[in-house]
């Protein structure tokens, strides 16, 4: 299984797109840093921190004096002021401007594109053996369909890891060298009174969540690809229900049947800092068991169909 693995691995890694990928996610990290040094240069010369705070206490106040506020927005804003005060009272100045974990948290929405380039490696790890005719030659070795079938799946996750710590390790980088550790602190408020964000944790407990969508994802596409033989289909069809999943979730909501869809859970940071489901009645570990028998039925499909077709034709 090791020596497929590692075949698999030294196959990727002689295509082009997967070194382009690589490229692309450390560009889209080190652009979107210099614009942000750049700009809080510019702002750190228009006015100290507490006079930022002092204008967002008046913006927020103004905001709450507007009609038709929902309770919620109510709620934001008046936490929003207490924050600020709390910062003024404490002379504890934000950290979320110039530091390498606001810096890495805001690359953490980079993950993104971390799953778009793991769909594409699923969709077409299976498929390009079957268009280029090299599956044949691939099950000649004395290895069974099933080794074949998870060494590919297992080679997809891996360089799907591979691609998240990259984000980390260049993101941490990047964030060190432009703006440095930082010293200021990130609040929250928790049952009404104000604390500190536990930064870092909070950083973990996001990639984690972003598992969700990056798993089934790719599992997915992993399926189509296996079945349908056609990357593009597979690709396709992925990035439509990633992009199009919000809308289907909210035209299904009035029914039933969206409870049990894989896409009204595979985003899980909707649990995010204590959220919930937009679906009622929804939790954290009724999302996850249907993740789990969605996957296990994906995979069962691929296997089922790799297994069971006829290569020789």
């Amino acid at each position: 299984m090791l020596k497929l693995i590692q075949n698999e691995w030294m196959k990727l890694w002689h295509k082009k797109g997967t070194w382009a990928m690589v490229a692309m996610l450390i560009l889209v990290i080190l652009v979107p840093g210099g614009i942000m040094k750049y700009y809080e240069e510019k702002s750190s010369d228009e006015g100290s921190w507490q006079k930022v705070e002092q204008q967002a206490i008046q913006n927020n106040k103004a905001m709450l004096a507007e009609e038709d506020l929902s309770e919620a927005d109510k709620a934001y804003f008046k936490e929003q002021i207490s924050i600020s005060e709390y910062r003024l009272a404490n002379d504890a100045p934000s950290q979320k401007d110039g530091s390498v974990a606001s810096f890495m948290s805001f690359t953490s929405s980079m993950l993104t594109l971390v799953t778009l380039f793991t769909v594409i490696t699923a969709a077409s790890i299976v498929s390009s053996e079957f268009s280029t005719g090299t599956i044949k030659m691939l099950l000649t070795r004395p290895m069974s369909r099933a080794k074949v079938l998870t060494s590919k799946l297992l080679t997809t996750f891996i360089f799907g890891l591979f691609l998240v710590a990259v984000n980390v390790v260049v993101s941490a980088i990047v964030g060190l060298v432009l703006f440095g550790v930082g010293s200021g602190v990130e609040l929250e408020v928790v049952n009404g009174q104000v604390a500190e964000k536990a930064v870092w944790s909070d950083l973990a407990y996001h990639y984690l969540l972003s598992g969700g969508d990056f798993v089934m994802s790719t599992l997915f596409a992993f399926l189509i690809g296996s079945v349908f033989r056609s990357s593009s289909l597979a690709i396709g069809l992925t990035m439509f229900l990633s992009f199009t999943g919000g809308m289907i979730i909210m035209f299904l909501s009035r029914y039933d049947i969206v409870k049990y869809i894989w896409l009204t859970h595979s985003d899980l940071t909707q649990y995010e800092h204590g959220g919930s489901s937009m679906i009622a009645d929804v939790t954290m570990p009724f999302s996850l068991t249907v993740l789990a028998i969605y996957a296990i039925l994906f995979l069962i499909i691929s296997y089922t169909s790799f297994m069971k077709r006829d290569v020789t034709a």
